[in-house]
Formats: C-alpha cells, structure tokens, sequence
C-alpha cells in the first residue's frame, strides 16, 4: 500500500478524482490535495508521501500547472521520504506551438514545458503522463497505447487514464519516462510492467523533442 497525495481540482467527474477513487480501490493511502497555494495543507498533504500525482486544474496555465509543479518540487525535495512525482500533461505538447490547443491561452505551451522540465531536472523519481483527447468511456474498453512519438494523437478514457497513473505508483519500471496514451480496439492492457518497461527513459531533453 503507498500513501499517495492526489492534487486535483476534486470535481465529481474530474480525472483526479477518477484517479483518487482507483487508487482507494486497490488499497492505497489517498490524501486529497485540493489548494497547493496553502503551505500548511501541502506540506500536511506530502508528509512521509510515497507518490504525489498532480492533475493540474483548468484555467491559468502559469499558475496551475507551471507554479503549481514547483510549489510541489519544492515542498517534496524537502521531505525525507523523496516521493515519486506523477504529473499529467498534454500530448499537446509534443507538438509544440504549431498544434491548435497550444493557441487557446499565450501561457499554456510554456508553463506545460516548464512544469514537465522542473519535474525531469528534480532529484527525485517522476513519470509524465501526456494524456490525449479525453473521453468519459468505462475503464477498460478499448487497448491502451503507450507511446512517445512526440506527434502522437487519439483519444483515451479519463478512466484508463487514471489507471495508467495508479499503475505507475505501482510499477517501478515507470520511473523516469514521459509517455502519450491513446485507445485503439482491443484488449485492455493486463501486464503494466512490459508497458512501461519498453519506454525509453528520459534524458533531459526538451519536452517537445521526446
């Protein structure tokens, strides 16, 4: 069982809390996060954490997810226990500034980078999770793809996404990787060791050219 800190909005139908309820499921510890900017909630959420997954909220890039990653870098550096960091980006990203969503707001390709930088530069154990187009379908519907083909694209259930992340908590072999996911026909997957075993590991390199 991990203690794990979930940041997230806590919307009814918000991945994060698709992602805290699956995660209660299999028997982890979950502590809600839901105001990073609040230095006492933060650090009470991150004492003797194993994992801290960050869905950041909607809205201001800059402050939700760019300044939220670094408020939680900051507080998890400090803590003895050296939690794996989980963050959910975009596929977007990997697209860099040509891709449609990354026009909607002048902040948000540059805070995403940032964040997915910030969290690759910590010293401490991560997994970037850049999820496609989201849809509401039931977990375990279609196949799951992972890949990390900057240009990747599709849609995939908010439900499979959350399973990826509580299965990342899991499966140490998804430490250090940045991966895009996406649902094809087919059979859900059953061994998330191989899946994230076959990923490259990062190497630092800009976030756009993984």
């Amino acid at each position: 069982m991990a203690r794990i800190a979930v940041a997230s909005s806590w919307f009814k139908l918000s991945t994060g809390r698709i992602v805290a309820e699956q995660a209660t499921a299999r028997g982890h510890d979950v502590r809600p996060l839901t105001d990073i900017e609040d230095p006492d909630s933060l650090r009470a959420a991150l004492t003797d954490t194993d994992a801290v997954i960050l869905v950041p909220k909607r809205g201001d890039a800059l402050r939700h997810t760019e300044q939220a990653t670094t408020a939680l870098l900051r507080e998890a550096e400090r803590s003895a226990s050296a939690p794996h960091i989980i963050l959910l980006s975009s596929f977007a990203v990997g697209h860099g500034p040509a891709h449609p969503l990354n026009r909607t707001a002048t902040s948000l390709l540059p805070s995403r980078v940032a964040a997915e930088q910030a969290v690759r530069d910590s010293h401490l154990p991560h997994t970037i999770v850049r999820a496609t187009w989201m849809t509401d379908d039931p977990q375990g519907s279609h196949a799951l793809t992972f890949t990390q083909d900057a240009y990747a694209d599709g849609m995939v259930a908010r439900a499979d996404i959350a399973a990826a992340i509580v299965a990342a908590v899991e499966e140490p072999a998804a430490r250090g990787t940045t991966f895009a996911l996406f649902n094809e026909p087919g059979a859900p997957p059953r061994d998330w060791h191989t899946a994230f075993a076959a990923l490259r590991r990062d190497t630092g390199a800009p976030a756009h050219h993984l």
